[in-house]
Formats: structure tokens, C-alpha cells, sequence
């Protein structure tokens, strides 16, 4: 073995792989919870471990050379055969990322069956832990390219504008983010009222836009799951709903992790296929 070899540090190894699937330097810095300078020295260490330039240096992208092209797959199987080693025994937690309004619903039910390590993030965050190993699943919307994972249909539903008021007049209305949802509400709602839709607030929360429904008159842009949850009520003044999928995305594992993701999807799509 290359004596440099001996000193190479699993998490510098963690970070180029995050790099090449991200294929940025600076997203992995983040995602590492490291500065950019940090990030490029850890990039040096690996390449001079395996004695091999493995990307190019450049500042707005990271791309592999030949030789990091074929170091990826072997530094990932070394690194889960690495993990399968010291693992104990006993079944681990299924480590899951989603976001605060998913696990809202799923989680209450799902611990009566699987054991959870829990972490809340944004969609892409809980895509990216599961592209470097940082989690088991992801469950999502599909409102997104989720590329190099696995990918199964957990639910259906769509999104749609609540209040507590079953017979609310028009008012201004929350709404989240502009995600993909919300600006197709916005563009159908200016093609049915030939003017724009009135925003009384932004909160970055669906979870805390269902919260603010439930206890006021305030009306919501919120997915079907968490308004029925809050036992809210569709407008009757708003354009048609927008459908969503939500998805488990997953990498191939063992035949082990394979029993527990059928038993763990199939018990998603039970919650999600009856009224909460």
C-alpha cells in the first residue's frame, strides 16, 4: 500500500465523493460544514494520498479526471464495505430525511413499526444525505430531477389554497416559497382573475402555514395531507389544484435493507392512501 495511502482520512475521502456527485466543490464545503479554502486543502490531501490528479482545478466547477472517474465507485464500495465492518449486530435505525411537514404525518405512525433516526431538511438537502450516505431515505415531492437514486411512489395528492372558514370570501392569502407549486398557482390564478393573486405573508413552513389556518382566518397554500390533518377546508375561489407524488428516494443496498424499504414504503403508502 502507498504509505501516503495510510493517512487518508475517511472524511476527506467523504467530502471529494460529495464533490463528484454534487460536482461542486463549494456545495460540498456547506454540505461538509466547511469554508471553501478548508474544502480545497482536503481536495489536495486526497489527491496526494492516491499520488493522482483527480479533478481539475477549476473555480466554478468540479470535474474529474480519468483517474477520479474510476477512483469514485471503488472509494464508495471501500467506504460502505468500511461501514458494514464495524456496524454491530443489532438492526440500526433507518436514518430518514424528509422535510418537518412529511414527518408530520408519517412519523406518529411509522415508529409502531420501524426504529427512526430522524433528520429535517429541505427536499434537496434530504436528496443530497442520501447521495453521500448521510441517509437511508428520502422522502420527497416530486417536484424535482432526483438523479443517481432510486425512486418509488409513497402517496398523491395535490395542493390547494385552505382556510378553517368553510365559506371564506377572497382574502389575501400565505404562501410558502416560490416552488414549482406555488408559481403555477400564481400563473393560473392571473389567467382566471386577469390580475395577480394578493400574498398577505411568505413563511418558509408548510407545517407553519397550517399551524396559522388552524388557529385564525388567515387561508393557506398548503398540500392535502397536512390541511386535512389541520382539518382546514378548500376556497372555493381558487383555480384548479396541483397535483403532487411524493417519492422515497433511496440508493441499492443489501437484501437486508431491502426487507426493511418494502415494509417501510409499504406502510407510507398506507398513511398516505387514507384520510388522517
Amino acid at each position: 500500500m502507498n504509505r501516503l495511502l495510510s493517512h487518508l482520512r475517511i472524511a476527506d475521502l467523504e467530502l471529494f465523493l460529495t464533490a463528484a456527485h454534487l460536482k461542486s466543490l463549494g456545495k460540498a464545503a456547506v454540505f461538509h460544514n466547511l469554508s471553501q479554502s478548508a474544502a480545497s486543502a482536503v481536495i489536495l490531501r486526497v489527491e496526494a494520498a492516491f499520488e493522482q490528479r483527480l479533478c481539475l482545478h477549476e473555480k466554478r466547477q468540479f470535474r474529474l479526471t480519468r483517474a477520479g472517474t474510476i477512483l469514485v465507485p471503488k472509494a464508495e464500495a471501500w467506504l460502505k464495505q468500511f461501514r458494514d465492518t464495524i456496524a454491530i449486530d443489532a438492526p440500526q435505525p433507518i436514518r430518514l430525511a424528509t422535510t418537518h411537514a412529511i414527518a408530520r404525518v408519517v412519523i406518529p405512525t411509522l415508529l409502531s413499526v420501524e426504529s427512526v433516526d430522524l433528520s429535517l431538511m429541505r427536499p434537496d438537502g434530504a436528496y443530497e444525505a442520501v447521495l453521500m450516505d448521510r441517509a437511508d431515505i428520502a422522502l420527497v415531492l416530486d417536484n424535482a430531477l432526483w438523479e443517481e437514486v432510486n425512486s418509488i411512489e409513497v402517496g398523491a395528492g395535490s395542493f390547494q389554497l385552505y382556510s378553517a372558514i368553510s365559506e371564506i370570501p377572497m382574502v389575501p392569502v400565505i404562501l410558502p416559497e416560490n416552488q414549482i407549486e406555488v408559481l403555477t398557482l400564481m400563473q393560473r390564478w392571473e389567467h382566471i382573475h386577469k390580475n395577480q393573486l394578493a400574498i398577505k405573508a411568505r413563511v418558509p413552513s408548510w407545517s407553519l402555514i397550517a399551524d396559522i389556518c388552524a388557529n385564525s382566518e388567515e387561508v393557506g397554500f398548503l398540500p392535502d395531507f397536512l390541511a386535512t390533518k389541520a382539518k382546514l377546508h378548500p376556497v372555493s375561489w381558487q383555480p384548479n389544484p396541483f397535483p403532487y407524488r411524493i417519492l422515497a428516494l433511496y440508493r441499492p443496498s443489501g437484501e437486508a435493507f431491502k426487507a426493511r424499504l418494502t415494509q417501510f414504503i409499504e406502510h407510507c403508502q398506507k398513511i398516505f392512501a387514507v384520510p388522517f
